[in-house]
């Protein structure tokens, strides 16, 4: 079974899924603007599997053209993150750099981590240990 549906709303102008996920959804991911940064944080909780994918990609694509200077995709409360998710978390990368967004990864679990390693995007984002690093970078 996925991620509790719940997401944690940590800072003003949070936006739940876009349009949002349906209440039973198991997928949960939340977006945000830091405005000091100028950054847009996407948070993810529980997998990130075939199911959430569309959706997710589809959020963190319009945070890439939001005219910010970086997107943050925050995967520390992740538990799972697809071998094709994190081949696609690579080409958003790269197009993204193309349109001037650097897309930034915290991931801090070691799953999340082998997945970025094993499907070959990992040497794509810098390591940040914390989420500041990443928004201060």
């Amino acid at each position: 079974m996925s991620a509790s549906p719940a997401l944690h709303e940590y800072a003003e102008g949070v936006h739940q899924n876009g349009s949002g996920p349906k209440p039973h959804d198991s997928h949960a991911w939340a977006q945000r603007v830091d405005r000091r940064n100028e950054c847009v944080v996407v948070r993810v909780e529980g997998e990130l599997d075939a199911a959430a994918s569309p959706q997710f990609f589809a959020t963190v694509e319009r945070a890439v053209r939001s005219n910010c200077h970086a997107v943050v995709i925050d995967l520390r409360a992740a538990r799972f993150l697809s071998l094709r998710a994190a081949g696609a978390l690579g080409a958003l990368r790269q197009r993204a750099a193309c349109d001037g967004t650097d897309v930034r990864i915290v991931a801090g679990r070691q799953p999340i981590e082998r997945s970025l390693e094993v499907s070959g995007v990992r040497p794509l984002f810098s390591h940040y240990p914390s989420m500041r690093a990443a928004l201060d970078a």
